[in-house]
């Protein structure tokens, strides 16, 4: 029963068009900052650099699924097929900004680093939108099997904004272009345009 399920499942994901790569082009920065797309199989995380130079790392999921680390093939279809009460993921790392630091301090597994250069301004202003969500919740869970802090997040999860799509979103805040609303993992940069 459990294998027919996770089949459901992933059939449900190949026809949404989730198999694939997404393409980031990012903007032509003159006050250029890095940030790191870290691809970790199913779902990605995002990494910020801070104005001291440190790193924060951000995630977005099913708070019952991801959060709470309640798996069950029952909370799965609930996060894919009605909304449920979505969770924001955070730690910060002491940096330096660089791709070796990231693969260094995360501590879950990386399928894929990208490194983009954006304008610093914008990256600033998601870290400090992202960090308002963390500051005015009462709530807080520790979750070490993914290396993350979690509070509730303002938007439900679901199959239409899920961990890869909330990524997709926060790489248009930082100005860069994406190819398609992602329901898996799965990241290419291309070149900016001329």
């Amino acid at each position: 029963m459990r294998r027919l399920r996770v089949g459901l499942i992933l059939a449900t994901l190949l026809v949404l068009g989730g198999c694939g790569t997404t393409a980031i082009t990012p903007p032509r920065a003159l006050d250029p900052v890095p940030v790191f797309v870290l691809d970790h199989g199913r779902h990605t995380s995002l990494v910020l650099t801070a104005a001291d130079g440190s790193l924060y790392r951000y995630a977005y999921g099913d708070w019952r699924y991801y959060a709470e680390r309640d798996t069950g093939a029952w909370s799965a279809l609930a996060a894919l097929f009605w909304p449920t009460p979505g969770a924001l993921g955070h730690r910060r790392l002491p940096g330096p900004p660089t791709a070796e630091a990231v693969e260094r301090q995360v501590r879950v597994a990386i399928r894929a680093l990208h490194v983009l250069q954006v304008e610093r301004h914008r990256a600033q202003a998601l870290h400090a939108r992202l960090k308002g969500i963390i500051e005015v919740s009462p709530q807080r869970l520790e979750v070490p099997e993914v290396d993350l802090v979690f509070v509730p997040h303002p938007r439900d999860y679901s199959l239409a904004h899920n961990s890869n799509q909330a990524v997709a979103d926060w790489l248009g805040e930082l100005g860069c272009a994406v190819s398609r609303r992602p329901v898996l993992s799965g990241w290419r940069i291309d070149t900016a345009p001329p």
